[in-house]
């Protein structure tokens, strides 16, 4: 569905961290890139919003070279998104933050 200024809305359907449950929205802003790229994703729940997450950048193209390119100019970069997820969630969990349990997942299957 799409809101009023252009963005994205979805119902969150899916779990992703053990500290949000399914209730909410997403709400997504997510524009064909020019020379700079701005994405937003929000998770709307009771007018409030808990998480926020955006990516900007400028754009380039994807040429198998500028792909080498970025990989070794931040060669770490996987691993510490990584680790600091899991430190936020380590903080989290410390400020007694409810852990909710994952959902039953109901299988789909791939249309061919």
């Amino acid at each position: 569905e799409t809101d009023e200024r252009g963005g994205v809305r979805t119902p969150k359907e899916f779990y992703v961290s053990p500290f949000n449950d399914l209730d909410g929205e997403y709400r997504m802003r997510l524009p064909l890139p020019d020379t700079a790229l701005a994405l937003s994703i929000v998770l709307a729940r009771d007018g409030k919003a808990p998480f926020v997450a955006t990516v900007s950048g400028r754009c380039v193209p994807a040429t198998t070279r500028e792909i080498v390119r970025s990989a070794l100019a931040i060669p770490l970069a996987p691993l510490r998104v990584a680790a600091q997820i899991r430190f936020q969630g380590i903080r989290l969990w410390a400020r007694r933050l409810p852990i909710v349990p994952r959902p039953q997942h109901h299988p789909q299957e791939a249309v061919q």
